[in-house]
């Protein structure tokens, strides 16, 4: 059997080793928190500075004519129809063509030899 003066000294040991653990993790996880609380920080500066940011307004495009649809269009001719439908088509695929070919050129990209319209 071990002297009483052994369990004293081994306890107090284990409290003290115990203490400096918590310490130590305490710290770790201050310094942890303290960084992600200084990049929240800045997130929010640098997304404070863009909003405050003069931005040039946008021009948006104008609303394409269409044709009714629902019970007004049931009535219609069959071949009315699906000549309004062919050039509505059109117009879209052309406006789809004429979009991308700026965008393109904006961007200062080569352009698709379709979009060309030399065939």
């Amino acid at each position: 059997m071990l002297p009483w003066w052994f369990w004293v000294l081994l306890w107090t040991v284990l409290a003290l080793a115990t203490l400096l653990f918590l310490v130590l993790a305490g710290i770790r996880l201050f310094r942890g928190f303290m960084a992600v609380a200084n990049d929240v920080g800045e997130a929010m500066e640098k997304t404070g500075t863009a909003m405050d940011a003069e931005v040039e307004p946008r021009h948006y495009p104008e609303v394409a004519d269409r044709t009714p649809s629902g019970v007004a269009a049931l009535f219609q001719d069959p071949a009315t129809a699906r000549e309004i439908y062919e050039l509505g088509k059109a117009n879209r695929s052309a406006d789809r063509r004429a979009g991308r070919i700026a965008r393109k050129i904006r961007r200062g990209q080569p352009q698709r030899v379709a979009d060309l319209e030399l065939f």
